[in-house]
């Protein structure tokens, strides 16, 4: 980080996530609109494989931030959209965290295919029981409305740094991206 700028790797990873997040959600409802079942499962399967990829990829992007800290607030912004922005941020990470837990459940109760991209297999953690779907269920809710909260608070980041670029022209996507 220089000054109130985030450093090289926060920033790459920054783009990384937000572009896998966009394809991830397109591959995620195409999957579910496809009427092919071998197309919906290609679609699914690079959706798995992906979304590994992105789990991998918000790991070291909150590792990075813990570790080397994010540019200072403005301290004339007032403290509630400090704090609304902090919030946003915040959720945005626990449900790229979460979705990729919930997709694993999911996963393995389809007991499919758990190699990604040919490098390595994700390990079976779990056995689910044959009679009881409730935590496929559960996590498959998890994960629907997840993807959906992920949905609006990326249109709230954008609106919100938008809002700061064109209305406020305080040049905060500048300073900082």
């Amino acid at each position: 980080m220089t000054g109130d700028r985030y450093a090289l790797p926060a920033r790459l990873l920054h783009w990384l996530v937000a572009i896998g997040v966009v394809v991830q959600i397109g591959l995620g409802w195409a999957s579910e609109w496809t009427e092919q079942r071998e197309a919906s499962f290609q679609l699914i399967y690079n959706h798995y494989q992906l979304g590994v990829i992105l789990a991998g990829l918000m790991v070291m992007r909150i590792l990075w931030r813990a570790a080397m800290g994010a540019p200072p607030s403005d301290l004339g912004e007032p403290i509630a959209r400090r704090r609304t922005a902090s919030a946003v941020h915040w959720a945005l990470y626990t449900l790229l965290l979460t979705m990729p837990i919930s997709g694993y459940v999911i996963w393995i109760w389809m007991d499919a295919p758990r190699e990604v991209l040919g490098l390595f297999e994700l390990p079976r953690l779990f056995v689910p029981p044959v009679e009881d779907e409730t935590w496929r269920a559960n996590a498959w809710y998890v994960h629907v409305y997840s993807s959906w909260a992920v949905v609006a608070l990326v249109v709230v980041h954008v609106g919100a740094a938008l809002w700061h670029e064109l209305v406020l022209r305080d040049r905060l996507i500048r300073r900082r991206m």
